[in-house]
């Protein structure tokens, strides 16, 4: 392990989230940005030696990992004869944009552009998609999206290829590849031939694939998405009130569809972490069990206001054990390692190592 992954391990001590895994290279690079840009070299080691004015200024990190789950689901492509497509499986979307990565990763299962695919979903008449949650709805839905594409190229391909009347004729050892809405020989790229050719000459108005997306059987391996967190924040000494001023985080997730809607995501998770460490706490009634702060009035969490600086990287990565897509989830990783970032930053500017969660005023006065 290099020097700086094993000096930011000894600021670990109070992440939450469990089973941390510090031998990944991905995790590693995940704190050498994280660090680099957060300016972490120059953080003095003992608590209490920075302030902004009469505040209390302090540092600390985080280890972000979860793991990534694969649920069931299935899906249909279906090729229509002007070369464009149809896909369809009841996928839900919360507000991260899954319907737009999902889109992107059938239109690359067909081998299309993406404007030339008409994406359904959002209803239950439609093949099953799986859980829209727990990080996994990407590599579920769309590992079998991608695959009931890749069985409509595969129909297509035999078509072709065992037509005299097609320029693919006799490939089928050589195998071919689909791209552009086209099917191209993999041992002469010259020559290639329009899906919309293929079916006009087979006599065929639709040809569509099945596709699901499961893991099979027992994974051997450990499945996890990792990254590091960095927090500085501001606690008032007389009063206890805590601000974080900035969080930058880098993570490694896998293949990333789309690199605006992961980060978003990943923005999302650490937001989320904040609340999770400042803001959200349950409280109950003792005498009936019920919740007392059931609203927005009395559950506090995070608002524009309460993040002043906070940036999200990715860190390329390629696991061909995670799935075949090699994607894995985005949607929580980012809440693991804020939580203990920012409990270290709390310890770091006052010496007192935070007990539980929310973080009260109280408890540092």
């Amino acid at each position: 392990m290099d020097p700086l992954a094993f000096r930011l391990l000894n600021y670990a001590e109070t992440d939450p989230a469990t089973g941390m895994a510090f031998s990944s290279k991905a995790l590693r690079e995940c704190y050498a940005q994280a660090a680099e840009l957060f300016g972490w070299a120059d953080r003095p080691l003992a608590p209490r030696q920075m302030r902004q004015g009469r505040l209390l200024k302090g540092w600390g990190m985080g280890t972000a990992q979860f793991p990534c789950p694969m649920f069931q689901a299935a899906a249909h492509a279906t090729l229509r004869a002007d070369g464009s497509a149809v896909v369809e499986t009841s996928a839900a979307d919360m507000g991260q944009g899954a319907w737009t990565s999902l889109a992107q990763i059938a239109a690359d299962g067909l081998g299309i552009d993406v404007d030339r695919l008409e994406f359904r979903s959002g209803h239950s008449d439609l093949p099953d998609a799986g859980v829209a949650g727990g990080s996994g709805h990407t590599a579920t839905a769309g590992t079998a999206l991608f695959n009931a594409g890749a069985d409509t190229v595969r129909q297509l391909a035999d078509i072709a290829t065992n037509d005299p009347g097609s320029p693919l004729f006799g490939a089928g050892n050589a195998g071919v590849t689909a791209r552009g809405g086209r099917l191209y020989r993999n041992d002469d790229d010259s020559r290639s031939e329009a899906y919309e050719d293929i079916l006009a000459r087979a006599g065929l108005d639709l040809l569509r694939g099945e596709g699901k997306g499961a893991r099979e059987g027992e994974p051997e391996r450990a499945m996890f998405s990792h990254g590091g967190v960095f927090a500085e924040v501001l606690v008032d000494p007389d009063l206890g009130q805590i601000r974080v001023s900035r969080l930058v985080g880098a993570f490694a997730a896998g293949r990333i569809v789309n690199p605006h809607l992961a980060r978003s995501q990943l923005l999302g998770g650490m937001i989320w972490g904040m609340g999770f460490a400042l803001h959200e706490e349950a409280m109950h009634d003792p005498r009936t069990g019920r919740f007392t702060n059931n609203d927005l009035a009395g559950y506090h969490i995070p608002v524009n206001a309460d993040v002043p600086f906070i940036e999200a990287l990715t860190v390329h990565e390629d696991d061909s054990f995670v799935n075949a897509l090699g994607i894995k989830g985005v949607g929580e990783l980012g809440v693991t390692g804020t939580v203990g970032a920012i409990a270290n930053a709390v310890w770091h500017a006052t010496g007192i190592r935070p007990q539980r969660f929310p973080i009260h005023p109280e408890s540092l006065i």
